[in-house]
């Protein structure tokens, strides 16, 4: 019995200092390796870009952000080497263009099967000679916008502004496919509503380009993989027969003219370069003044309910003046969003009229996913030097012209932002110089082109489903 005791005794006691041997051992590699088993904060940079400050210094509010107001970058390389890859990937792989032009179909990952009904006209990528454009009054400058102090996330899913990602989302599509984007910052005329901006914004860009596409902030491209120039082709929007497209709002007795015929959304328009776009584009500009050739046109000011400002005056007007140069695009195919009653589901340009705060996030959210948003949020506030004009500079300059204006004084300044005033309007007069006549043969980018030199008030109603003034370009809260 002693013999046995004394065995089971050492037994436990080798049996305990195994243990305590073993234990010593393992956390010894543990130490020595813990990347292992949890990533080092420089490993967890590759997947979790770092905030910008939630703090800036008070400023006041200006249509162009502040040197302070700009976030700053991640600081540690390894992510900036990272975001470059990702970026990379992005562009090259994920969502570059996936058909040519003059590609006879397209399949969306072998899905439907959309054909060209006639032989195609645009037969190569427009480049710069393609334009998008947005413009708006109000700064968006708060934290979760476009312009706020600190980049988007979806770490923070509630606090990213759901215009802003409109915004970003027709700056990315342009980034794609090489086209050139504009970003206008508008002043707010003393007897109309903002809206009424568009077509002088509009007329004075397109004189430097070969087609332009004005969006509202909550339209989007929903499939970031189809060129432009493919949809010129499918809608048959060719400059020898066709001056502007619109596309048909919603069948609903709200969004007909006194006419009984739907208007035609200005939420999303396609302009071409030829002389019956700027005759439409100046009538559109003066249909509103006292004493011009739609006396009628002045109650479309502002917006009351049952009646919109700039798309009432151009569906009640302007339209019936030049129908033959107008192209009507098909609601399903060209505005609303699939998730709405009224069958207009956005196939090939998105218009979430009632889903600017929370269905847009999802769109671009599965086109921006993870780290996407921030990385291109950034990418933006980067490269904004090379789009963003105000309008007293566009109207003055051209747009080419007040870019470049743009870029030589931050450089001159040593970088960062020097928030320009707004000037008083300036260049109301329809736009002349050298364009294609129409009938011409479009030109595909090859060739060389020389450069010349929204919303006020918040809507006091509901708004009406596939009215642009869903997106009142002024209301504060938006």
């Amino acid at each position: 019995m002693v013999f046995s005791g004394s065995v089971r005794s050492t037994r436990g006691t080798i049996l305990l200092v195994g243990a305590v041997i073993f234990l010593t051992i393992f956390w010894g590699l543990f130490a020595t390796s813990s990347d292992s088993w949890d990533l080092s904060s420089s490993h967890r940079t590759k997947f979790a870009f770092s905030h910008a400050p939630s703090a800036v210094p008070a400023k006041s509010v200006s249509p162009r952000p502040s040197p302070h107001a700009k976030p700053d970058h991640p600081g540690d390389i390894n992510v900036v080497q990272y975001a470059s890859q990702l970026r990379k990937f992005f562009f090259e792989q994920l969502w570059r263009p996936s058909v040519e032009p003059t590609a006879l179909h397209y399949r969306p990952f072998g899905a439907y099967n959309w054909k060209l009904p006639r032989p195609p006209q645009w037969n190569r990528p427009l480049g710069n000679d393609l334009c998008i454009i947005d413009l708006d009054t109000r700064p968006f400058d708060r934290p979760g916008q476009i312009f706020g102090p600190e980049f988007m996330t979806w770490d923070n899913p509630l606090g990213v502004h759901g215009l802003s990602l409109g915004i970003l989302n027709h700056w990315l599509y342009a980034k794609i496919h090489g086209y050139k984007y504009y970003y206008v910052a508008v002043s707010e005329p003393a007897d109309r509503r903002s809206s009424w901006k568009k077509p002088p914004i509009m007329a004075k860009i397109l004189k430097e380009h070969d087609v332009c596409l004005y969006l509202d902030s909550d339209a989007i491209f929903p499939r970031l993989d189809l060129p432009f120039e493919w949809l010129l082709n499918y809608w048959q929007l060719f400059p020898g027969i066709n001056s502007l497209a619109l596309a048909v709002d919603p069948d609903l007795e709200p969004n007909k003219d006194r006419f009984g015929k739907l208007f035609l959304n200005t939420g999303f328009i396609v302009a071409q370069n030829n002389p019956k776009t700027y005759e439409i584009l100046d009538a559109w500009q003066k249909c509103p003044d006292e004493g011009h050739p739609y006396p009628g046109c002045v109650e479309f000011r502002y917006n009351e309910p049952g009646r919109p400002t700039d798309q009432g005056g151009f569906g009640t007007f302007v339209r019936y003046n030049f129908s033959d140069a107008i192209k009507e695009l098909p609601c399903t195919e060209a505005n609303g969003f699939p998730q709405n009653d009224w069958g207009c589901k956005g196939q090939f340009i998105r218009h979430l009229w009632t889903g600017k705060a929370d269905q847009i996030k999802v769109d671009v959210g599965e086109q921006l996913p993870g780290p996407y948003l921030q990385l291109f949020h950034q990418q933006f506030r980067d490269e904004q030097d090379e789009f963003y004009l105000t309008e007293s500079a566009l109207m003055s300059k051209g747009p080419k012209a007040a870019a470049k204006t743009a870029q030589f004084t931050k450089g001159a300044q040593g970088g960062g932002w020097h928030a320009p005033q707004h000037g008083a309007e300036a260049g109301n007069q329809p736009p002349t110089g050298s364009h294609r006549e129409a009938g011409q043969e479009p030109r595909t980018g090859s060739e060389p082109k020389t450069e010349q030199s929204a919303e006020s008030r918040p809507p006091e109603h509901e708004p009406v489903p596939g009215s642009s003034e869903e997106d009142p370009i002024n209301e504060e809260n938006a």
